[in-house]
């Protein structure tokens, strides 16, 4: 009874229904269907897993060994020896790998086959049903991974001769091989395909990468929030934010271009490709004078030559919209404009934004004898608060992705999950900042003033002294927002991010079950919440004993 006692009674209730959820699974062929839909699980899932599960060994106790080896060093003879204890782990599960490539090509041909693109890579072979790798690929991934653990091994071998080794050689040489280890780990276990668990990988990675950059930002916006106006802040501000108004003027008056709108609205209208998204808006609501703000179709136009063509040859096509010097002669002009070309008019807006937002933080800040980046923060957290998540993740999903594209030409063109991540990021780094803001405040005045005294700077204070008692305060808290991201992450559905709710989405349309896929993501949902906050409980429970 006693060991009862200290299960958790959320948990107590699930392990009561546990039996009755594995007795819905298994004799349910609908619930066992979905609920390999919702996990993930794709076709050759079993030899894939295994071949993870020795990669991931090999990684894991590798690291383990470099790492314990590294800080034990004039530790104990038994923390020593317990700190080798991987090694024979890691030679034996290395020698299989080696021994039997087999077992871990099915994993590693996966792996590598979705980290292409599908769509347009040259090394798939899409003459059947089902997209494969051709052979000689399939060769050269088992030949580069034999390589890959043939110079593993060599390492490793070099990192048990340095253990003989004296200087910094030997403490080089474990370094280089913790990072390494480390990085085939971190590409296991959040790069990697999982072929047998993909919904589960990706709502797991977006939570954590997420929480990883909230937090991030989160301290940002309370470091900001701590700056501290002195007597030339105001003056250096201000002129900062007039220069970049200056810049702005400069690029708004720069030279128009004229574009003239000629033959009719009767079909469509031909717009020059790269003519500016208002003036094609102003065209397709009929905004010009003649329009009758009636909407009118458009089509895209390689260039005013091929526009004014497309009058003649397409039936479709009555008009065009292009510049003032090309060949119009014989066609009505019914409306003429001139406006900035986008590689003036983006910097334009650019600047002046920034320019009056920087304007606008230093007034204020002057009023209340604060940083303009203080009050900038606090501005951005109290207004993220107030906006629903998926709003952000739309926003942050779709038009600034799309226009953080055209900014740059296509060189950034974020994927789902990346913008995903992004977006519930910013998002949760304003109650971050809270949390991390109340944590700090709680920190007695003195403590502050007593690392100064002892010459520490204000960012050795802050990382020393408040921020490990501070993260000791709000881990709580910290806990409760990575549960939410969790269940946050569902939104991404909403990007065709394939997680666990949009597999649940996908499975339910293609099976037309009313019930079944729900349920069944309902409940993997909260047995993963409710394993979340256990081990959160039990990291609360351990802060607490180190503070005792």
């Amino acid at each position: 009874m006693s060991r009862l006692s200290s299960i958790r009674p959320s948990n107590l209730v699930l392990l009561a229904a546990a039996p009755f959820i594995v007795y819905l699974f298994a004799s349910s062929p609908k619930y066992l269907r979905s609920l390999y839909a919702i996990i993930g699980i794709g076709e050759n899932a079993g030899p894939i897993f295994a071949g993870f599960l020795i990669l991931l060994a090999v990684a894991a106790l590798g690291y383990l060994c470099a790492r314990n080896a590294r800080f034990a060093e004039g530790a104990p003879a038994w923390l020593r020896v317990a700190a080798w204890a991987a090694l024979p782990a890691a030679l034996i599960a290395l020698t299989l790998a080696i021994l039997a490539p087999q077992v871990l090509m099915p994993f590693a041909e996966s792996a590598f086959f979705h980290s292409l693109d599908e769509n347009t890579s040259k090394l798939i072979d899409r003459s059947s049903q089902d997209w494969v790798l051709f052979p000689e690929v399939v060769g050269q991934v088992q030949t580069g991974l034999q390589t890959a653990l043939g110079g593993y091994t060599a390492l490793l071998a070099v990192f048990v001769v340095s253990t003989r080794m004296f200087g910094p050689a030997r403490r080089y040489l474990r370094i280089g091989f913790e990072i390494l280890s480390g990085a085939a780990l971190f590409y296991l276990l959040f790069m990697a395909h999982w072929q047998f668990a993909a919904g589960v990988a990706i709502t797991f990675r977006a939570a954590i990468f997420a929480y990883i950059f909230s937090a991030i930002l989160g301290l940002i916006w309370v470091g900001l929030q701590s700056f501290r106006a002195k007597a030339r802040t105001t003056v250096v501000y201000g002129s900062v934010s007039l220069a970049l108004l200056a810049i702005s003027t400069f690029f708004f008056m720069q030279p128009q271009v004229s574009y003239v709108l000629v033959g009719s609205t009767e079909a469509r209208i031909a717009i020059v490709r790269g003519t500016p998204q208002a003036q094609a808006d102003i065209i397709r609501f009929g905004e010009f004078d003649g329009g009758e703000d009636r909407q009118i179709k458009i089509r895209s136009a390689t260039d005013a030559a091929t526009a004014l063509e497309q009058i003649e040859s397409i039936d479709s096509v009555s008009g065009a919209f292009v510049p003032v010097d090309a060949h119009t002669q014989g066609y009505p002009v019914l409306w003429q404009t001139s406006f900035l070309p986008d590689e003036s008019r983006n910097p334009a807006l650019a600047f002046a934004v920034f320019g009056f937002l920087l304007l606008i933080l230093t007034v204020g800040g002057a009023q209340h004898k604060l940083h303009p980046l203080a009050v900038g923060s606090e501005f951005f957290v109290d207004t993220i608060r107030g906006i629903p998540m998926l709003v952000i993740i739309l926003y942050i999903g779709l038009p600034l992705a799309g226009a953080v594209k055209d900014a740059t030409g296509g060189g950034i063109d974020m994927t789902n999950m990346t913008r995903g991540i992004i977006a519930i990021s910013v998002g949760y780094s304003a109650y971050m900042a809270e949390i991390f803001r109340s944590g700090i405040e709680a920190i007695p005045r003195g403590q502050i003033e007593a690392g100064g005294s002892l010459g520490l700077s204000r960012w050795q204070t802050a990382r020393l002294i408040i921020l490990p008692q501070a993260l000791r305060i709000v881990t709580p808290p910290l806990g409760n927002e990575f549960i939410a991201m969790i269940k946050d992450t569902s939104l991404l559905s909403i990007l065709s991010v394939r997680d666990m709710t949009q597999r649940m989405r996908e499975f339910q349309a293609a099976s037309f079950l009313p019930f079944a896929p729900f349920n069944t993501a309902a409940i993997f949902y909260v047995v993963i919440t409710l394993g979340c906050a256990s081990f959160l409980k039990w990291i609360e429970r351990r802060t607490a004993k180190e503070d005792r």
